[in-house]
């Protein structure tokens, strides 16, 4: 039954997500902007709307939607059929990206993935925005970028799924919006299917210039060798193959190198996480889609009007990456102003304007709470900049295709004003950083995160869609060879699917891991029943633990989530760390007047799970006589001093 309610649900998706298309592609002017940008803009009409007046949970519209969707798809149907290319790269991009969340939907503590289910809770009430933050209430969740969690926290309203279902369904949406919007960009502008496939695989499933080393360097590489290589897994221990000494020793790498990563969208994919660069990358491929309709002739107006609104639109998305989506944006309508080709000024401004608009609520929050807004960009020191050997390692692709163009290919004003602008794209992020909280071998880790894979995949799909069109053999047999070789991490992807256990197979909440414990299991089901308020669990680090995944997965709101990122987005306040050492004296059984302290928090619920036997003995039963006078224990497990179970309150 698990798998049949997961495929009706993935069939309502699509059955909306088409309508959505067919009821605005007269106005987007091509199949693939319908595709792509009709659920963006619709996100950015309600994000805009909820933050004057929540919508609440809107299940109720699901009948109604469901009806004008099959009347769109029953009336238009032959649409969808002269459109089967596009319909084929768009179900075949989700269905990618389902075969990783089927078979490793757990959502747990081994990267940003509980931080991402966190974000989507915030939203999936439907309460006047901004909500409160379900990690620290009653604080509003103002000082981030989440627009695409909110997107997905609409699919889990409508559709009235849980957190974890929302973010399941919503990672594999971006993936075929963000898939479909650079193949079709592919082929627009290289005119021949096989070649823009050959870029659409490199987009999916290739990654960085590591990639067909790896295994030459490392003798037994994971998925995150390649992408995450300088300063994170290339290592004295890992680089065990004769070249990986050399390339040690040659690059001077030690233990101080700069942790610079390079998350491709492929990474991204299989890793899970649901997070911000998923959508800087949809809005990086709506962008070149939009370039490659306006050189084409394609949805002249539309094209122009989406470049112009993903500018602004970037900011709510993932505002590491605003300074590259300006540059792609206004060098392009520089370069076609310089060549004295006609620009849409209006349409471009208008679209830049409504954009700009509807994120302005969001805007007025986030400008001042997020901590982003002190971070200055700086100079990269000497001692922090890359070594130059392994920078080539990671970029020399993008390298080669940028000088097959330069000395085989157009000698048009635009493609030669393209590779200058990525060429100052590679040089800027090399030089500048923005000096966030992190400092020593971390200074730069976010810039690198969030710059070098946008840089680098743009790069490749439109510097390699010019080469691939050229007249030259070499340019165009060149790029086909370095794409080639990028997709080698497809093999690393394979391996990985292939090895790694599958041990909740379609639980795509993300729950699994919370029921594999019996008394937890009870726990969850019983908060998701019991009416909303605030539940105490102990956080036994700052960061990258479980705790509180059972408290999100419930549809509750926890006092405290991870401290060090409240921290990160908050700027170290210190009420913060107050409140991390009160709910740790609290576990131990050394907070005075417990039962006043949870009162004047204001918990309902108070979690003893699994881990917490690890705290010294009898710390349970000191901290049950503590309370015991205003909450009452429900005990699901016990055996002996092991306990795990729940805190009521005696009244309300």
């Amino acid at each position: 039954m698990l798998h049949i309610a997961n495929g009706l649900l993935v069939l309502l998706l699509w059955t909306h997500l088409a309508g959505l298309a067919l009821a605005v592609r007269k106005y987007a002017g091509s199949w693939a902007l319908a595709r792509v940008g009709a659920p963006i803009a619709l996100v950015c009409v309600l994000f805009f709307t909820e933050h004057f007046f929540g919508l609440g949970r809107l299940s109720w519209v699901f009948p109604f939607t469901t009806a004008a969707s099959l009347w769109l798809l029953w009336r238009h149907w032959t649409c969808l059929r002269d459109q089967w290319s596009t319909e084929f790269v768009f179900h075949g991009a989700f269905l990618y990206a389902l075969a990783w969340r089927y078979a490793f939907p757990d959502i747990d503590a081994t990267s940003e993935k509980i931080t991402d289910l966190t974000f989507v809770a915030n939203y999936l009430s439907g309460d006047k925005l901004p909500p409160v933050d379900r990690w620290l209430p009653p604080f509003r969740f103002e000082m981030y970028y989440a627009l695409q969690h909110y997107a997905a926290a609409l699919i889990g309203r409508i559709f009235d799924t849980t957190a974890g279902m929302a973010y399941s369904l919503g990672f594999c949406t971006i993936a075929a919006m963000a898939t479909t919007a650079a193949a079709t960009a592919a082929l627009l502008l290289v005119q021949r299917r096989l070649p823009a496939l050959l870029l659409t695989a490199s987009f999916l499933v290739g990654s960085v210039g590591t990639a067909p080393l790896i295994r030459f360097l490392e003798a037994s590489p994971s998925l995150w060798s390649s992408p995450r290589f300088i300063g994170g897994s290339f290592t004295s221990d890992s680089a065990t193959r004769p070249m990986g000494r050399w390339l040690w020793q040659a690059s001077g790498t030690n233990k101080d190198t700069p942790d610079l990563p390079t998350e491709t969208f492929s990474y991204l994919l299989g890793l899970g996480d649901y997070h911000p660069p998923l959508s800087g990358f949809l809005l990086l491929m709506l962008a070149l889609l939009c370039v490659a309709q306006i050189e084409s002739g394609i949805a002249w107006e539309g094209s122009h009007a989406f470049l112009g609104a993903s500018v602004p639109l970037i900011i709510a998305c993932n505002a590491w990456q605003f300074p590259l989506q300006v540059a792609l944006v206004g060098g392009y309508f520089l370069l076609r102003t310089v060549s004295g080709k006609r620009v849409a000024w209006k349409w471009l401004a208008g679209g830049f304007s409504a954009s700009l608009l509807l994120i302005e609520p969001f805007l007025a929050h986030f400008a001042t709470a997020s901590v982003a807004s002190t971070m200055p960009l700086r100079i990269v020191p000497a001692a922090e900049r890359t070594p130059p050997i392994l920078w080539l390692a990671v970029f020399y692709p993008l390298l080669l295709l940028l000088a097959l163009q330069l000395f085989c290919g157009e000698k048009s004003r635009l493609a030669v004003g393209l590779c200058v602008l990525w060429i100052a794209l590679l040089a800027f992020s090399e030089i500048f950083f923005m000096d966030d909280i992190y400092r020593g071998k971390y200074n730069r880790f976010n810039s690198a995160l969030k710059w070098w894979a946008w840089i680098y995949t743009g790069g490749m799909l439109l510097i390699g869609a010019l080469n691939l069109r050229a007249r030259s053999r070499v340019c165009r047999w060149g790029t086909a060879a370095f794409l080639v070789l990028t997709c080698a991490f497809a093999g690393e992807l394979g391996i990985h699917y292939w090895y790694t256990p599958k041990q909740h197979v379609g639980q795509l909440d993300g729950a699994g891991v919370i029921r594999d414990d019996a008394g937890e299991k009870a726990i969850l089901d019983l908060l998701r029943h019991e009416p909303p308020g605030i539940v105490l669990q102990r956080i036994p680090t700052g960061a990258y633990t479980n705790q509180p995944a059972l408290t999100i997965f419930a549809g509750q709101t926890a006092f405290l989530g991870w401290p060090n990122h409240e921290n990160v987005w908050r700027g170290s306040r210190v009420d913060i760390n107050t409140r991390e050492r009160e709910v740790g004296d609290f576990y131990r059984g050394d907070m005075p007047h417990s039962s006043h302290w949870l009162r004047s928090n204001h918990i309902d619920y108070v979690v003893w799970g699994r881990d917490d036997n690890q705290l010294p003995p009898h710390t349970f039963d000191r901290l049950n006589a503590a309370i015991k006078d205003q909450y009452a224990w429900q005990g699901f497990y016990e055996a002996g001093d092991y306990h795990v179970g729940v805190w009521k309150p005696l009244r309300k």
